[in-house]
């Protein structure tokens, strides 16, 4: 097979690949749809029971919010749980292109990716969340009457799901650079404080304006990188 028949056949197969993840998404989406609303609440629920001490309410500046939130966020939740049946018709594709070292890497690899990412939304549902709403609502004036437009919770609570799912891939990222010796572990412990005020400055643009959101995203992800190393330096003795 000459090179353009073997491109066009790759493509084909990328093609089909990317429809069934496509179809994948959808048809999981679909069945999480008729439980939009109580979806929408289980994301909703840390604030609300913060609120309640101040008699807050959620409200809706716009008619068609009190669709599109429950209908983004289930969206949310059909990528989150179809990720590994994406990631497995991605790596029926890849697979045959690869040693066998490098097939036991990278699918563990993106096994525990999914995991550390999950892990990541569910550290900000149950323990950042709570904290930081309960801060904000805190700190509000006795004068003021507090209301939550729910389009920009919906905003700031995926932010955070993403900002802290990928914060947790700290560690796989590190195995993997040096695994694949595209940056020496001499280097990266060397410039370990470099890193650090990264991780910071990280936590300062994905999280809301406040130091201790900004301290919960930091910690998590300097105490990865440092678990990383250890996992590194395995890796280059062995």
């Amino acid at each position: 097979m000459n090179f353009p028949q073997a491109f066009s056949q790759n493509f084909k197969e990328l093609r089909w690949v990317l429809i069934k993840s496509f179809l994948i998404l959808v048809a999981i989406f679909l069945l999480l749809f008729p439980f939009a609303n109580e979806i929408y609440y289980f994301f909703a629920k840390p604030l609300l029971i913060q609120m309640q001490s101040v008699n807050a309410s959620i409200i809706s500046t716009k008619l068609t919010a009190t669709f599109i939130v429950p209908f983004k966020i289930t969206l949310f939740c059909a990528f989150l749980i179809s990720l590994p049946l994406i990631f497995w018709q991605i790596w029926l594709f890849v697979s045959p292109g690869l040693y066998r070292k490098e097939k036991f890497f990278i699918f563990w690899a993106l096994l525990i990716s999914y995991i550390l990412f999950i892990f990541g939304t569910l550290f900000v549902y149950s323990l950042v969340f709570p904290i930081i709403f309960n801060f904000f609502i805190s700190m509000t004036p006795n004068e003021v009457d507090l209301m939550v437009d729910i389009s920009t919770y919906l905003e700031m609570i995926i932010t955070l799901f993403l900002a802290f799912g990928f914060a947790f891939q700290v560690p796989i990222i590190l195995v993997t650079l040096v695994k694949f010796k595209w940056v020496r572990l001499k280097s990266i412990q060397k410039n370990r404080s470099f890193l650090i005020v990264i991780a910071f400055i990280f936590g300062a643009i994905f999280t809301p304006p406040d130091v201790i959101s900004q301290i919960l995203l930091a910690l998590p992800m300097i105490i990865l990188f440092e678990l990383g190393v250890l996992i590194a330096k395995k890796i280059t003795i062995d």
